[in-house]
């Protein structure tokens, strides 16, 4: 990402304190634009900027099932303050279809399969979609890994 021009930083629970605070610090001052954690900010952050949250792997307790509870933190990280924002996971194979199965249910949603071999229909979608936010204020977005 960064080789094409986005500024990038990393947060996970391996940096000791003063370090996440200084990439928290980048990123709530617009400086850092993208900013890829781990579970650590799954809770307890409320940045205003952030519309966007993509899941590489969806968050499963220690039993492997689906974890509600982590899983609405993630994504509310996004469309904090009354703006709209974007959740993308991204499903891979069966386990993860389960996954997302699971997480459907549980919050009576519907995700919406998003392409990803044409990323300019992948970007309409998701504006669309951050249109249609604005005034239904429920959509989560699906993207498919490309294998």
């Amino acid at each position: 990402m960064t080789e094409d021009g986005h500024i990038v930083t990393v947060l996970h629970g391996a940096r000791d304190a003063a370090e996440r605070d200084a990439v928290m610090d980048s990123f709530r001052s617009g400086k850092s634009k993208v900013l890829i954690t781990t579970n650590v900010l799954a809770r307890g952050i409320d940045i205003n900027q952030v519309n966007m949250v993509i899941n590489y792997d969806l968050p499963v307790d220690v039993r492997g099932n689906p974890d509600f509870e982590t899983y609405l933190h993630r994504i509310g990280r996004t469309g904090r303050f009354g703006r709209t924002g974007v959740s993308i996971a991204f499903i891979h194979d069966q386990k993860s279809w389960k996954e997302l199965d699971g997480f459907q249910r549980y919050f009576g949603v519907e995700m919406v399969k998003i392409p990803t071999r044409d990323w300019e229909e992948t970007e309409e979608m998701i504006k669309a979609g951050i249109y249609t936010m604005f005034y239904e204020k429920m959509l989560t977005l699906l993207a498919l890994r490309a294998k």
